[in-house]
């Protein structure tokens, strides 16, 4: 597997697969670029589909720091560097598409449209928007993955699926969250709490889809239709058969509705 040295001996792996635009795939929370397997299949014959694991997961290097939203943004700034990337859609899931807003925030280089899934500016309730879980609940979940790290992956991922025939896929995703160690997962998920990205997209310059499973039990779709409502030039997008894995549940559809966007906004 191809690697990447993104900051002092610290690698960044990745895949690179197929031919024309580029696409490049983040994985949420967790996860991993396998979880991309699907959009590997239906779209490298046609676009150059890019998955990352980012720092702290998959086969990337594990090493002991911070796994916050500018080491993140700053790894994937460099994948674009050193791939000599251009006119690239970025695409990210859950957290990914968190850190995908950051990146599309600061005006980083090389990508022209962004597309988000189960995902938004925020994670948790905020006064002006009730959406997502209480403080507390996130408090919870801290001290959960610190005691029972195992129990607490396999209940979140257990989480992300709407579709009840998908049981095999589910442990296949629980699989991947055992990959990533105990301090990473506290440390990026921090982040994702205390990471607020709601005043900054009004600053958002490129293109956005925002899709949205309509039973995803993980990010609240409230914070998906802020995030459309706030982002100037933004698309809305529900699938109504999916929970937080809207490309897994419904992947031709989910597949589908990228490559309108990318045709759409190229």
């Amino acid at each position: 597997m191809p690697v990447l040295e993104v900051d002092n001996g610290i690698t960044m792996a990745y895949q690179d697969r197929g031919s024309g635009r580029p696409i490049v795939f983040v994985h949420g929370w967790g996860g991993s670029g396998d979880v991309w397997d699907y959009q590997v299949m239906d779209l490298a014959d046609r676009y150059r589909v890019i998955t990352v694991d980012l720092r702290g997961h998959g086969a990337s290097d594990k090493s002991w720091g911070s796994y916050d939203y500018e080491v993140f943004c700053a790894d994937l700034r460099a994948l674009m560097t050193a791939l000599e990337l251009e006119d690239v859609t970025l695409v990210g899931w859950s957290m990914g598409g968190h850190i995908g807003l950051k990146y599309a925030i600061e005006g980083m280089p090389a990508v022209t449209r962004l597309v988000i899934t189960g995902s938004g500016p925020r994670f948790l309730k905020s006064e002006e928007h009730p959406y997502g879980g209480e403080p507390e609940s996130a408090a919870a979940l801290i001290d959960a993955i610190i005691e029972a790290k195992p129990e607490t992956v396999a209940g979140l991922y257990g989480n992300n699926f709407h579709r009840t025939d998908l049981e095999a896929t589910r442990e296949w995703f629980i699989r991947i969250g055992e990959q990533v160690p105990g301090f990473i997962g506290l440390s990026s998920f921090r982040a994702l709490l205390d990471e607020d990205l709601t005043e900054g997209l009004s600053r958002i310059s490129i293109p956005v889809a925002v899709f949205s499973g309509a039973h995803d039990q993980i990010w609240d779709p409230g914070w998906s239709q802020v995030a459309a409502t706030l982002i100037p030039d933004s698309t809305l997008v529900s699938f109504d058969n999916s929970g937080h894995v809207a490309f897994v549940e419904d992947r031709h559809a989910w597949n589908d509705a990228l490559e309108t966007f990318i045709t759409e906004h190229s």
